[in-house]
């Protein structure tokens, strides 16, 4: 049996939080109602889509090559 999460979307070149790159995720069914949230399309509950965590896994690792090349011009590494 596997784990599964109902996911509202992603971000593959996240670059606002902080230096570097990253992959967000952003998950659906938020119970908080925060007064100032930013992402209140994430409250449904019902929404989004059902994703296992090997997909979630996947998709992130299917980016693996552009965070390398990223990685590699940021910090000028060679090969």
């Amino acid at each position: 049996m596997s784990v599964i999460g109902r996911i509202h979307s992603f971000e593959s070149c996240g670059t606002v939080d902080g230096p570097g790159i990253r992959f967000i995720t952003f998950f659906q069914g938020c119970l908080m109602r925060c007064l100032y949230c930013h992402n209140r399309d994430t409250w449904d509950t019902h929404g989004g889509k059902e994703v296992t965590v090997e997909d979630l896994m996947e998709r992130g690792g299917d980016l693996s090559p552009l965070y390398e090349r990223f990685r590699r011009r940021r910090y000028r590494i060679r090969r």
